[in-house]
């Protein structure tokens, strides 16, 4: 059997707050131990806290500002090399922001497909445009379970194009009983519920990487497994 091509996939926030860099960071986690590696990608160049979300703030490396003069693709060996590492290599704004353009962006992006597996963290307003990630091997969408959250959703798969779409819900507690007919109105298969797990927050706080252990971890365990079983037989 060929290996299966490295998967990119686009983790997108329907709504503010729900946790979506929380799932990018677990996810990236466990494609890297089923896939020997992956790299975690910010698409918020303005000053994204993606580094701080995974605790490596610290850590020296080359964040989006640094690359700003980016010209072409470059070697993504040495690319990935160079970055900030926790569970995975981050790139990331650092907090700093700057004048860093989508063609930058494109390079970069251009430099590790097809070579190492990649997770794009992708803001709920702003960030980069969907033409960069437009044929990628999956999509998950992040979506709350109020009215508003789920009128957002309606508007971000509204937007998107082509297979590979997925939600992963997020609340305080379980879904409501009669939620799969939600689900089915929205249309794109349901990967994952995601409920608030104090012990994320409190990892997070101590320096820890999303999703090291519990029901996160399962979650995107589960989600990892799948998407990588896909590809396989995609290539078999």
């Amino acid at each position: 059997m060929t290996p299966p091509q490295t998967p990119l996939v686009v983790v997108l926030g329907a709504s503010g707050g729900l946790g979506a860099s929380t799932w990018s960071a677990a996810l990236a986690r466990r494609l890297s131990l089923h896939l020997g590696e992956c790299v975690l990608v910010d698409a918020d160049l303005r000053g994204g806290g993606l580094d701080m979300t995974c605790g490596i703030e610290h850590v020296p490396g080359l964040r989006w500002p640094d690359l700003a003069r980016l010209r072409g693709t470059t070697s993504c060996e040495r690319l990935v090399a160079a970055l900030p590492t926790g569970e995975v290599p981050v790139l990331s704004a650092g907090g700093r922001g700057g004048a860093v353009v989508e063609s930058v962006v494109a390079d970069v992006l251009d430099s590790l497909r097809g070579i190492v597996p990649v997770v794009l963290d992708v803001p709920a307003r702003g960030g980069v445009g969907p033409g960069l990630w437009a044929d990628a091997s999956a999509v998950h969408v992040v979506a709350g379970v109020s009215a508003r959250q789920l009128a957002d959703v309606g508007v971000v798969l509204s937007e998107l194009e082509g297979s590979g779409v997925g939600l992963v819900t997020r609340s305080d507690g379980a879904l409501p009983p009669d939620f799969d007919e939600v689900l089915e109105e929205l249309g794109p298969p349901h990967l994952a519920h995601v409920r608030t797990d104090q012990r994320v927050r409190r990892d997070g706080e101590c320096g820890e990487w999303p999703g090291a252990r519990g029901p996160l971890r399962d979650s995107a365990d589960r989600v990892a497994l799948d998407l990588v079983e896909f590809l396989a037989e995609g290539v078999a």
